[in-house]
């Protein structure tokens, strides 16, 4: 029963001032508490706490086997490898082919040759190292390219796999090998790195914005739905999913031509869905993921680069509806999106359905109010304060009663971008389609 173990929270009660330096200095490097991430055995147990329908399944056999594919960049020892372990530890061995860690150019001492010592002890992992920094994209092609196992498994470099992880999501490919499936993505608390897992009945979904950002949302009632049957998401969020490496590379791999990280994940979504496959998430599977409120390191091109990505997104699989984009994020017109005619060609030579049909049939609820029911779209300035201050969402998650707030003038769209209609609702769609009524002094968000 050692520190973390079974999933539980590790909270530090050690007020010497050493302590606290050492906490502060490994949030500063990692945006993480990286004095507990050490704490924890790398072999920590999570214990299975799957449902019971989880528990009770028996998985076909044979399955295929799987290269795991960890890309990393200057990542803490702890969190790196205690991925690692947690894949070799919770999978069956003969279904794990290979582990392959893509260095995408560190400069931490640490990932130099002490982990090419460490790694070779560990027979089916092998490093790949970049000589310069790719980004994720490409450093993922680049793992895929050494890969060997029939289906390519994308894992973060700061997760944990509970027991079972992998089964229920290579048996789904093993049927059909045009499923693209990921595991239910559990938060690992950056501070206490604390995990538990998250029920069948309480797994969300993936949706996306017209901003093409990602987002969760509950899945829906289904009276019938067994707890162990795998969930159609309309998005991914990207970082952790398994995938026949055959319908990889058929499907078009990765968008080449996109820069570092931001987009491809709604990219790959929608070809999933638009070209013939399907996207699911599996309910018992489950990865813990340590999410970071920001970047320890920084992006070479920074918000510019996440643009440029979902540019080319919207201008390749949007069709008519690319409008609805660059009215909520405006600066995308002047981008460079690039040479768009290899993405254009595959979305041609794959025979794929149109976004009309993606809305229709995987996401009707990406609601999109006809040009011709709109008399007035934009910012709403507060005149009061010299028309410097504009409404503002303030509402990352879409939530219904938020109040809206005043904030500085942005003039790039997303959570200050709002529609006046000819029915004389004012609609906000950056997260969810919304619209805004008075609560007393305070105006909110409410369903349409």
């Amino acid at each position: 029963s050692g520190p973390g173990e079974m999933g539980r929270a590790y909270k530090v009660t050690d007020n010497n001032p050493e302590v606290k330096k050492q906490i502060k200095d490994g949030w500063d490097k990692h945006a993480f508490n990286h004095y507990v991430c050490e704490k924890i055995s790398l072999h920590r147990n999570l214990g299975d706490k799957r449902d019971q329908e989880c528990k009770a399944r028996k998985w076909r056999k044979p399955l295929p086997d799987t290269s795991v594919i960890i890309i990393f960049h200057n990542e803490a020892w702890c969190a790196l490898l205690r991925t690692v372990h947690s894949v070799l530890e919770n999978s069956p061995g003969i279904l794990l082919k290979e582990i392959i860690l893509v260095d995408d150019a560190s400069t931490m001492e640490h990932l130099g040759s002490k982990l090419t010592d460490y790694v070779s002890k560990l027979k089916v992992v092998k490093i790949i190292r970049l000589r310069s920094r790719a980004g994720l994209i490409r450093a993922r092609l680049a793992g895929a390219r050494e890969a060997e196992g029939a289906v390519l498994t994308f894992l973060d470099s700061h997760c944990e796999c509970a027991p079972h992880w992998l089964e229920p999501m290579l048996e789904r490919i093993a049927e059909d090998n045009t499923r693209v499936v990921c595991p239910v993505i559990e938060v690992i608390d950056s501070d206490t790195f604390a995990m538990s897992l998250t029920t069948a009945r309480a797994v969300q979904t993936g949706i996306l914005t017209w901003s093409m950002g990602f987002n969760w949302t509950p899945r829906k009632p289904a009276g019938g739905v067994r707890n162990d049957a795998a969930l159609p998401s309309a998005t991914m969020a990207g970082g952790l999913f398994a995938m026949s490496r055959d319908y990889f590379y058929h499907l078009g791999s990765y968008d080449n031509d996109m820069l570092v990280w931001g987009g491809e994940n709604i990219e790959m979504s929608l070809r999933i869905w638009m070209c013939g496959g399907t996207l699911e998430i599996h309910p018992c599977s489950h990865v813990g993921h340590v999410f970071r409120k920001r970047a320890p390191y920084s992006h070479p091109g920074g918000s510019d680069v996440i643009t440029h990505n979902n540019k080319r997104v919207a201008e390749v699989w949007l069709d008519e509806y690319k409008e609805q984009y660059y009215r909520r994020v405006p600066r995308a017109r002047t981008i460079d999106a690039g040479d768009l005619t290899p993405r254009i060609k595959l979305r041609k030579a794959l025979h794929c359905r149109s976004f009309k049909w993606y809305i229709t049939n995987i996401y009707p609820d990406l609601y999109a109010t006809p040009k011709k029911d709109i008399l007035y779209s934009g910012e709403w300035h507060n005149q009061a304060r010299e028309g410097k201050y504009c409404l503002d969402s303030a509402n990352p998650d879409g939530k219904i009663g938020v109040k809206m707030t005043m904030y500085v003038c942005h003039g790039m769209g997303v959570n200050q971008d709002f529609d006046f209609t000819r029915n004389g609702e004012i609609r906000h769609s950056y997260v969810k389609e919304l619209c805004l009524q008075p609560s007393g002094n305070s105006v909110v968000t409410f369903a349409c």
